[in-house]
């Protein structure tokens, strides 16, 4: 019978919730509240196809190094990956790591410490962070990120530097690494072929087009979770972790569409991300009771040249000197279409996020080189004077050691003389997700949505949330990674399942 206006407004709030409760009551008794989403995402497999003490999913930072120390520790392992390439997200990355390094900072008269890295970060994301997760990963990045891996191979540069949104001379930038097969490597990539080499010195595999399609679990929202169901081609199959699943399958930067529903400002914008950073792991585990945190928080960064369409534009310009300083984008400036600048190019990424958001648009004009500065200006059609007038202007705040027009760190103060000139245009692209799953800080075990433990089940990386708040510090993802990954193996080999 079709519902009439009266119908609907007879129907008062209190009513439709005495209604609706009951039906819930009702449901409830009968066991089947949500019974048949959830009994279908929990359904366990008369047989498993595989099994091992861990499933691994994910082959980027965090599922490599979380391996890698779980074989260390005598572990078997079943790492899936869902692309048929490896590296996620990593391998694209740009690498860079902050730690507190007492002896490269020493030799350039850095001052710093774990309390002042803790602290950066913390009020880097609104200190809505989880303190604890921080405190952790503060202690552990030197040893368990840029240490470790130095040791795989990696060449880390002597000078540390401030990182774009790193807020600080602490970020290691950018590692290289000459692999088994004398191939050079660079950023993110030298990282991850590091870790592989060690894996294929272990005779590690990786279970490459193995997309993970639900988490099954005892019941749908408790007890243990066994193991996971796997589409591998046209075949669907089920593995057992006998000890734990990690889900180091990465954020959602990718997902244009649940983007969106977090953050509609970037529904015109690019992504920095693989074409796999889609997310789905995390919705598994809703499904399995997980709680999540900070979804809305999404970090946009200028970092690619314009890919369309465009959002947030603005000229990145440089100098000689400024290459010869860093490779780094905080130590360059950015002007408008007008040549004005509009941001302390050193300022937090959600700061330079909001402030790129409100330029104008304007014909990209990338990789455009010049002898002077007026020279740089007619070729980006920018009015007569406005960049002289503004580099000039930013040069002294360079010699003065001072930016009074937006309190630039010295630090970072590297005047624009040396020719040539160079100016790219950039847009912002969505990057990381700080949002995801919540874990506990010390272990990486995922938290349900009544605060409890699930057995079981283990996450690391951009799937998770808490570590970075409102904001990540660039250059904190490579050592959240990194770190949590090993953490969540250390945890398992100590647990008596």
């Amino acid at each position: 019978m079709e519902e009439t206006k009266t119908d609907r407004k007879s129907m008062s709030r209190r009513n439709f919730l005495k209604s609706t409760g009951a039906a819930v009551a009702v449901a409830a008794a009968s066991g089947m509240v949500g019974a048949k989403t959830a009994e279908a995402a929990t359904k366990i497999p008369k047989k498993w196809d595989k099994e091992a003490d861990i499933i691994m999913v994910g082959s980027g930072y965090s599922g490599l190094a979380g391996t890698l120390e779980a074989r260390r520790l005598g572990l078997s392992v079943l790492v899936l990956e869902k692309m048929k390439t490896l590296g996620g997200n990593s391998i694209i990355a740009d690498g860079g790591a902050n730690a507190v390094d007492p002896v490269r900072q020493k030799r350039q008269g850095i001052v710093d410490s774990t309390d002042l890295y803790f602290k950066h970060t913390m009020e880097g994301g609104d200190n809505i962070n989880d303190p604890e997760k921080v405190r952790y990963m503060v202690e552990h990045a030197l040893d368990d990120c840029v240490n470790y891996l130095e040791n795989l191979g990696v060449k880390w540069p002597d000078k540390v530097v401030r990182g774009y949104g790193s807020l600080y001379e602490r970020t290691h930038y950018i590692g290289t690494y000459t692999d088994k097969k004398g191939r050079k490597w660079q950023k993110g990539a030298a990282n991850i072929y590091a870790m592989l080499d060690e894996m294929e010195r272990i005779g590690q595999p990786i279970l490459l087009d193995h997309e993970v399609t639900q988490i099954i679990r005892e019941k749908p929202l408790s007890g243990r979770v066994l193991g996971v169901e796997v589409k591998a081609g046209k075949k669907k199959l089920y593995f057992r972790a006998k000890k734990g699943v990690v889900l180091a399958s990465g954020g959602f930067g990718a997902n244009l569409e649940w983007v969106i529903q977090h953050d509609r400002r970037l529904e015109y914008t690019g992504t920095t991300n693989h074409p796999g950073a889609t997310g789905e792991c995390i919705k598994f585990a809703e499904d399995v009771g997980a709680e999540t945190l900070h979804m809305d928080y999404i970090q946009a960064i200028p970092l690619k040249d314009v890919i369309p369409p465009f959002k947030g534009m603005f000229f990145l310009i440089e100098s000689e000197e400024v290459r010869k300083a860093s490779p780094s984008m905080p130590y360059r400036i950015f002007a408008n279409k007008d040549g004005k600048r509009f941001v302390d190019e050193g300022a937090r990424r959600d700061v330079i996020k909001a402030t790129c958001l409100a330029q104008p648009l304007f014909e990209p004009k990338n990789l455009i080189e010049a002898n002077t500065i007026e020279e740089l200006e007619d070729k980006l059609g920018i009015p007569k004077g406005n960049l002289v007038e503004t580099v000039n202007k930013y040069n002294a705040a360079c010699d003065a050691k001072s930016d009074p027009e937006f309190g630039k760190d010295k630090s970072v103060l590297i005047p624009l003389r040396m020719p040539p000139f160079i100016a790219r245009t950039r847009a912002l692209q969505r990057h990381h997700t700080m949002g995801g799953l919540l874990v506990k800080g010390t272990t990486g075990e995922v938290i349900d949505r009544w605060g409890k433990i699930i057995p079981g089940l283990y996450s690391a990386g951009e799937a998770t949330g808490g570590t970075h708040g409102s904001n990540r510090l660039g250059h904190n993802g490579t050592v959240d990674s990194i770190v949590f990954g090993q953490t969540c193996a250390r945890v398992i080999a100590k647990s008596k399942v």
